[in-house]
């Protein structure tokens, strides 16, 4: 492995675990998983945008599959965190939502994720995190390429 291949794949294993110790820190105290919390914070957004979301959704977004994404929502049920209900107009469809005694709690947590968020992107610059996506995309299409 060269020298900058190196110190490309050790940047990216650190900024990841940055990542996730991120995440974790907005949701101590509550026992979930990485994936879970990212699908709160998902179904939490949808909710704020009063659009419902179902579990392919919340795969697209992840790029993960349907069946990972129903493990981890089962679970998240069975922690009482969301409820799944049908749709009124298409019986197909299961929507899904946060615990009514839990959302002010989950609500309260992605407020300071956005707030980080935006204190971050405040501290970098706007034009740098959008030439930091497009590089992130051109890396992207180079792996799926290859």
């Amino acid at each position: 492995m060269s020298n900058i291949s190196e110190r490309l794949l050790n940047k990216i294993t650190q900024t990841l675990h940055l990542l996730k110790g991120y995440v974790f820190s907005t949701w101590n105290g509550l026992d979930l998983n990485y994936s879970e919390a990212l699908i709160l914070y998902i179904i939490d957004e949808s909710e704020r945008i009063k659009c419902p979301i179902h579990k392919s959704q919340i795969a697209k977004r992840l790029n993960i599959t349907k069946a990972a994404v129903t493990q981890f929502c089962n679970k998240l049920e069975k922690k009482g965190y969301i409820t799944s209900y049908v749709a009124n107009d298409n019986k197909k469809n299961h929507y899904l939502q946060l615990e009514s005694s839990l959302k002010k709690s989950i609500e309260s947590r992605c407020e300071t994720m956005n707030n980080n968020l935006q204190k971050f992107i405040d501290n970098v610059g706007e034009e740098n995190i959008i030439l930091f996506m497009d590089l992130l995309n051109e890396f992207d299409k180079t792996i799926l390429n290859n």
